[in-house]
C-alpha cells in the first residue's frame, strides 16, 4: 500500500521528537553539544547542577533520536522481509507477457489491438505493476477454446475403455469418447493449458503493411517472436499453479528419501523435464553397483601388489561392461516413459516456424505460402569451416596452455613438499586452482560458442540446440579431461591421476551445486527484498506501525483459520485452472486508467507482492542443457578413469542424491516456470553418452596396457608390443560391446505388446460400431480413398475439398448431408492436403479406428 497524503499526521514534520532521526541528524546533535560546551564560562565548575541538567537533557534527546532511527530502519527491514514471504496468488491468468518499464502506451495498444482482433481465443487483461513499473498482459482462454487448441497441438488424452482405451490425440468433435472431458478443472493440466495459450499467442500473424516503429513485419510472420528478439516484449512466462506447486514442494523437494513423483512432474513441467529427472533417477540407481564395488576395491587397495593389479584390471573391464548395459537399459526404460506419456514414435512436425533470429533473403514458402527468410547452406558451411573451427581450435589451445602451466606448477609444488620447504596441504592448492580455472573457462567458452552458433544462422530451434551442444561438449571434454590424459599417458603417474580425479570430481560438484541452486536463490531473494524495501521506505512511521500490526494480526488469523480455508478450497471450483476469476484479497488495490478506450489496471498490493510480479522478477530457467552436460562429464569421470580412483562412482552417487533434490528445488523455488515440451527421448545426449562409453573402452584398454601388471605378465615388451596388445584388447572389447547392444532391443517387449493389444481393442470397437449403423451408412467403404469412383447406385459423391487438415472427412449427398465420420489416427502423421492425389495417398496409409456417432 503506497503512502498518500492521508497517511501523514498533521504536524508530524514539525515535531522533531515524533519523527525518526535521520543520518544527517547526528551531526547537529554533536554540534549542539559542542556549542553548548563553548557557551560555558571558563570559571563555571563542571559539576554545576544547571549545567549537568542541560547536558543530560540534550544527551537524552540524541539517544532517543538514534534509537528512533534504528527502530525505524529495523522495522523497514522486518516488513520488507515479510513482503516477499506474503505473495498474493494471481488468478484468471495462465501466461504472463511483460513489457519493459519504459514501454509507451502506443506500443501496448498496438500489440493489444492485434491480439484482440486476430486471436479472439485469448482473453487479455492489461495491468501495470506499481512496485516494479512493469506492464503485463494477463492471458487466458475459455475451456471451449482450450479444447480446440488441444486438437491443434495433437495433445494425447485417455480414451474410455469401451472404445479401446489408451491415449489418443484429442479431437474436439469426438470429445465424448475421452475420459473426464466434462470436468473442466482436471481434464487439461496446467502445463497443457499454458502450452495452448502460448500456441494461440505465437499464432498472432502480421498482415500486409504491419509496422511498429522501425520494425516492419512480413505478411504471415509471427509477431510475438520478432518483438521478443527486438526487446519490445520482455518475456513470455507461464505462471505457477500454487496448489500443484505446494504438492511438488512437499512430496518432491522435501521428500528426500522417497521416490520421485514423475507423473506429477510430467503433468506440471512437461515431458522434457520429467524425462531428465527420470534419467537422473535411473542413472543414480545404476551407480549403486559400481559405487559399492569401487568401495570394496578401495578398501582392498594396498594390501598386496597382486591384489591391486587384479582389482585394477577387473574394475576397468567392469566399467566398460556396466556402461554398455546401463545405456541399453536406459533406452528401454526411456521408451517405457515415452510410451506412458504419449510421445513414443513421435515424428517431427512438417510445418515448423523458423527461429525468431533466423534471417536471410525473403521468399515465399512452397509449403505454407507465407513469406519466410531463406539462407543458403553454403554460407553457413563457409562460416563454420573458416570461422567457427579456427576459433574453437584457438580456444582449445588456450585451454591446453593454461592446464599445462597449472600441471607444471603442481610438479614444482610436489618437489617443494617432498623437500620439506612448504607445508603438506600446499600440494592440494594447484588441484583446486585447476578446478576453478576449468569452471571459469567453461563460462567464457559458452559465450563464445553461443556467438558462433548465432552467426551460423540455423533455421530451426532443434538444429540450433544440437549444434550448440556439439560445440560445448567438445570444449567441456577437453577442458575436463585433458589434465587426466596428460597425467595418465604422458607422466604415467597413477597416484597423481588418482589425486587429480578426486580433486576435479569433488570440487566441480560442490561449485556446481552452489552455482546452480544456492546462488540463484539468494540473488532472487535479495532482488525481491530490494523491491519490498523500496515500498516500505516511502511510508511514514505511523503507517509503518499500522502495517506491522496488521501483518501480525493477519498471521494470527491465518494460523487459526487454516483448516477452514483448506475445506473452502476443496469445496469451491478451481478458478485458476478453469480460467475463472476469483475475488482479490482486501490488500490488493486495482485502479484503472483508460488509454485509447482500453483499460489499463494499476495494481497496488500494499505490503504484499502479486504472484505475477514476483515471478516476473525471477531468473529464467535455461532448459535442461546445463544439467545434462553436468551428468555427461560426470559419466566420463566414472567410466574413463575410475579404475585409478575406485571411489569416483561413490562420489558421483552421493552427489546425484543431492542433485535430484537441488534441481527440483531450483525449479520449484528459484526459477520461473518453463513451458512444457514434448520429446520422445533425451535426444543428442544419448549419442553423447554412447560416444563416451566407446572412449571408455579405449582409455581403459590403454590403462591396462601401461599398468604395472602388463610389465609383470609380459616382461621385456617394448613400445610396439604394448601398442599391439592395447589395440587388440580394445577391438575385442568393442566387438563384444556392439554385439551386446545389438542383441538388446531398444523397445521392451511389454511396450510393443501393449501397443498391439490396444490396436486390437480399437479395431474390435470399430467393428461393433460399424455393424450397428444403418445399411446406407455401413455400406460405405471406410478404408477406401475419397478419390475413388463411387459404386453404381450409391448416391454419395466424395468431395476431396471437404477433407480437413486434422483428418476429418465430410461427404455431401444431393438431397441431404451425410453424417461426419471423424477418424482418430494411430499416430501424429498429419499434414495439409493440397490435392486430390495427396489426400488419397494419405487416407490409404492411415489406420481407421473410432468412428463418431451421427450428428
Amino acid at each position: 500500500m503506497m503512502r498518500n497524503e492521508s497517511d501523514v499526521v498533521p504536524g508530524e514534520d514539525d515535531d522533531s521528537s515524533s519523527r525518526p532521526l535521520l543520518a544527517s541528524d547526528e551531526e547537529p546533535c554533536a554540534r549542539e553539544n559542542e556549542v553548548f560546551s563553548q557557551e560555558r564560562s571558563p570559571g563555571t565548575p563542571c559539576d554545576s547542577p544547571s549545567w549537568m541538567v542541560g547536558l543530560r537533557h540534550r544527551a537524552k534527546l540524541c539517544r532517543e533520536r538514534l534509537l528512533s532511527q534504528k527502530f525505524a530502519v529495523t522495522s523497514q527491514f522486518v516488513v520488507s522481509a515479510k513482503m516477499w514471504n506474503r505473495t498474493i496468488p494471481t488468478r484468471n491468468c495462465d501466461v504472463l507477457t511483460t513489457f519493459p518499464a519504459q514501454t509507451d502506451d502506443d506500443t501496448l495498444m498496438w500489440v493489444l489491438a492485434r491480439l484482440r482482433a486476430r486471436v479472439p481465443e485469448l482473453n487479455v487483461h492489461v495491468r501495470h505493476h506499481s512496485n516494479t513499473g512493469v506492464y503485463g498482459f494477463y492471458l487466458t482462454a475459455s475451456y471451449e477454446h482450450l479444447l480446440r487448441g488441444a486438437e491443434e497441438l495433437a495433445i494425447r488424452k485417455p480414451i474410455k475403455s469401451e472404445y479401446g482405451g489408451g491415449n489418443k490425440e484429442f479431437v474436439h468433435e469426438d470429445q465424448e469418447y475421452f475420459v473426464g472431458v466434462d470436468d473442466s478443472s482436471t481434464f487439461l493440466t496446467s502445463e497443457e493449458r499454458q502450452s495452448i495459450v502460448r500456441h494461440f499467442l505465437f499464432n498472432l500473424r502480421a498482415h500486409q503493411g504491419d509496422q511498429l516503429d522501425r520494425i516492419r513485419f512480413l505478411e504471415g510472420q509471427a509477431i510475438v517472436p520478432v518483438l521478443m528478439s527486438r526487446c519490445v516484449i520482455d518475456q513470455v512466462l507461464p505462471l505457477h499453479c500454487p496448489e500443484d506447486l505446494a504438492h511438488l514442494r512437499e512430496h518432491w523437494v522435501q521428500a528426500f528419501f522417497h521416490s520421485q513423483p514423475l507423473d506429477r512432474v510430467c503433468d506440471y513441467f512437461g515431458v522434457k523435464i520429467a524425462l531428465y529427472f527420470a534419467y537422473l533417477g535411473h542413472y543414480t540407481k545404476a551407480l549403486l553397483c559400481p559405487a559399492f564395488l569401487g568401495l570394496l576395491f578401495w578398501l582392498l587397495e594396498g594390501t598386496h601388489q597382486y591384489t591391486d593389479d587384479v582389482c585394477f584390471v577387473l574394475f576397468a573391464f567392469f566399467n566398460v561392461a556396466w556402461a554398455t548395459l546401463y545405456l541399453e537399459n536406459w533406452k528401454r526404460k526411456g521408451a517405457e516413459y515415452a510410451y506412458k506419456w504419449g510421445t513414443l514414435d513421435k515424428e517431427d512436425e512438417l510445418l515448423v516456424e523458423p527461429r525468431a533470429l533466423f534471417h536471410g533473403r525473403i521468399v515465399r514458402s512452397t509449403v505454407t505460402g507465407r513469406f519466410e527468410p531463406l539462407y543458403p547452406s553454403w554460407k553457413r558451411n563457409l562460416f563454420r569451416y573458416f570461422v567457427s573451427l579456427p576459433v574453437i581450435l584457438m580456444c582449445l589451445s588456450v585451454v591446453f596452455i593454461i592446464l599445462w602451466w597449472i600441471l607444471e606448477l603442481q610438479n614444482w609444488v610436489n618437489i617443494k613438499v617432498h623437500s620439506g620447504a612448504t607445508p603438506f596441504f600446499c600440494k592440494f592448492l594447484p588441484k583446486i586452482l585447476l578446478a576453478i580455472c576449468i569452471s571459469l573457462l567453461d563460462d567464457v567458452y559458452k559465450k563464445i560458442a553461443i556467438w558462433l552458433n548465432n552467426k551460423e544462422n540455423h533455421r530451426l530451434d532443434v538444429t540450433y540446440e544440437n549444434n550448440l551442444i556439439i560445440k560445448l561438449v567438445l570444449f567441456q571434454f577437453v577442458n575436463s579431461f585433458l589434465s587426466l590424459f596428460y597425467i595418465a599417458f604422458y607422466l604415467q603417474d597413477m597416484q597423481q591421476l588418482k589425486d587429480q580425479l578426486a580433486a576435479l570430481l569433488i570440487t566441480r560438484q560442490v561449485i556446481g551445486n552452489i552455482r546452480e541452486a544456492v546462488l540463484p536463490y539468494v540473488m532472487e531473494k535479495i532482488k525481491l527484498f530490494k523491491i519490498g524495501y523500496k515500498v516500505v521506505e516511502a511510508m511514514s512511521p505511523e503507517t509503518l506501525e499500522r502495517q506491522i500490526r496488521e501483518l501480525e494480526e493477519n498471521d494470527k488469523r491465518s494460523q487459526s483459520s487454516s483448516r477452514e480455508e483448506e475445506e473452502e478450497k476443496e469445496g469451491r471450483d478451481d478458478g485458476w485452472r478453469g480460467g475463472q476469476s476469483r475475488s482479490s484479497p482486501d490488500s490488493d488495490e486495482i485502479l484503472t486508467r483508460k488509454v485509447c478506450n482500453e483499460e489499463i489496471e494499476e495494481v497496488k498490493t500494499g505490503l504484499t507482492l502479486g504472484q505475477a510480479e514476483v515471478e516476473a522478477c525471477m531468473k529464467k530457467y535455461e532448459d535442461t542443457f546445463e544439467d545434462y552436460l553436468e551428468m555427461l562429464i560426470q559419466f566420463g569421470y566414472v567410466t574413463l578413469f575410475s579404475s585409478a580412483f575406485p571411489m569416483a562412482a561413490m562420489c558421483a552417487l552421493l552427489n546425484n542424491i543431492i542433485e535430484i533434490r537441488s534441481d527440483a528445488f531450483k525449479l520449484c523455488m528459484t526459477f520461473q516456470r518453463p513451458f512444457g515440451q514434448r520429446v520422445e527421448n533425451i535426444g543428442i545426449w544419448q549419442h553423447g553418452l554412447e560416444l563416451m562409453s566407446i572412449i571408455a573402452v579405449m582409455v581403459n584398454s590403454a590403462l591396462i596396457g601401461i599398468s604395472d601388471l602388463a610389465d609383470r605378465l609380459f616382461p621385456g615388451w617394448g613400445t610396439v608390443e604394448r601398442i599391439v596388445f592395447i589395440v587388440f584388447l580394445e577391438h575385442f572389447v568393442l566387438a563384444v560391446k556392439f554385439l551386446v547392444a545389438y542383441a538388446i532391443p531398444d523397445i521392451p517387449h511389454k511396450v510393443a505388446e501393449e501397443k498391439a493389444r490396444l490396436e486390437f481393442l480399437r479395431r474390435e470397437a470399430l467393428k461393433q460400431v460399424t455393424t450397428s449403423r444403418p445399411s446406407n451408412v455401413s455400406s460405405l467403404n471406410l478404408m477406401s480413398s475419397p478419390g475413388d469412383v463411387p459404386v453404381a447406385g450409391d448416391q454419395t459423391t466424395p468431395d476431396p475439398k471437404k477433407i480437413e487438415v486434422m483428418g476429418k472427412i465430410e461427404e455431401n449427398r444431393p438431397a441431404e448431408r451425410l453424417e461426419t465420420l471423424s477418424l482418430i489416427l494411430t499416430s501424429e502423421k498429419r499434414a495439409i492436403l493440397t490435392s486430390e492425389k495427396r489426400a488419397s495417398d494419405a487416407v490409404h496409409q492411415r489406420d481407421l479406428h473410432l468412428p463418431i456417432s451421427p450428428h
